[in-house]
């Protein structure tokens, strides 16, 4: 794959599927389909499944339009559930945490100082370092 299709198919991954992306996409229909078996005990869905892979084995390319929608609906899927997780990640443990934090007394950022006078709310670290300090710096 040359570079340009690289960049247009980062830019829109609704333009194409890959031949090994169509193949994926035939193995995980022939997945879906013995799962079914395995739950149902109706012998089509096995049937559909050995029809499914043979497929896959002989002309994946019949798969790129499934495969084109199945990956580009898992790429929406990611970018939107990163951002729903990192959401609630931020705003159930860490906005929670800062909260009890400030309630506690504690102000390691010397925010409440700030702007309150002249002097400056850095703390001065006026120490020469040896080689015992960078041994275990965490």
């Amino acid at each position: 794959m040359s570079s340009l299709e690289q960049t247009r198919q980062k830019k829109s991954f609704w333009l194409s599927a890959t031949r090994e992306q169509a193949k994926d996409t035939g193995m995980a229909l022939v997945l879906i389909s013995l799962i079914v078996f395995f739950v149902t005990r109706e012998i089509r869905y096995a049937t559909i499944a050995a029809l499914l892979l043979l497929l896959d084995m002989i002309a994946p390319a019949l798969y790129k339009p499934v495969a084109k929608l199945w990956f580009g609906l898992s790429n929406v899927m990611g970018m939107v559930m990163s951002k729903v997780l990192l959401s609630l990640i931020f705003y159930l443990v860490l906005t929670p945490m800062g909260v009890l934090r400030s309630l506690g007394g504690k102000d390691p950022m010397r925010m409440r100082r700030f702007g309150k006078g002249e002097d400056s709310v850095f703390r001065v670290r006026d120490h020469t370092f040896v080689a015992a300090d960078i041994e275990q710096p965490f």
